[in-house]
């Protein structure tokens, strides 16, 4: 499993105090808000302060307190080690847990996850075949078991082949 996990990009200053405006690829951004350390281009801070609007996270960071030096990292990569994280709730898995998962369907290997698709009434599972890819909506009647630890995701057979969409 993945130690670190990149959950967003500064996108540019805010206010005169160095405050950096980030936006997330997290579905609840007001998780993030109690973050201690961020990794923002390979430069580790400590968190002052953060607050959430939407899909966008206000930071503080130690030593950022001017708007030139939070210009600085304008573009970066904003990432969190696993340990500051809540763990996601029952039935829930960080996306960069289930990329790169064999995925199964009727006990045969469809092929590797590499990209999760989120839209509003379902993710849908992008998968790389011998082929070229399929993709199908992550819905609890096709997705039987999810195997992080052991990087396996197994469907059922009859519903992945109901609501597959091949693409070469």
């Amino acid at each position: 499993m993945k130690t670190e996990f990149t959950i967003g990009k500064v996108l540019r200053p805010r206010g005169i105090k160095g405050v950096v405006k980030i936006e997330t690829y997290s579905d609840n951004t007001a998780r993030l808000t109690g973050l201690r350390t961020l990794n923002v281009g390979g430069t580790h801070y400590r968190v002052e302060n953060a607050s959430s609007e939407g899909v966008f996270l206000y930071v503080k960071l130690s030593g950022i307190d001017t708007p030139e030096g939070a210009e600085t990292l304008r573009g970066k990569d904003v990432k969190v080690a696993r340990t500051e994280l809540p763990p996601p709730p029952d039935g829930r898995y960080y996306i960069a847990d289930l990329l790169c998962c064999d995925v199964f369907a009727g006990g045969e290997r469809v092929g590797e996850l590499v990209d999760v698709l989120q839209y509003g009434s379902a993710d849908v599972y992008v998968v790389r075949t011998a082929e070229g890819s399929v993709s199908f909506p992550a819905l609890k009647e096709t997705v039987k078991e999810i195997d992080t630890e052991n990087g396996v995701i197994r469907l059922d057979g009859r519903m992945f082949e109901r609501t597959a969409v091949y693409n070469s």
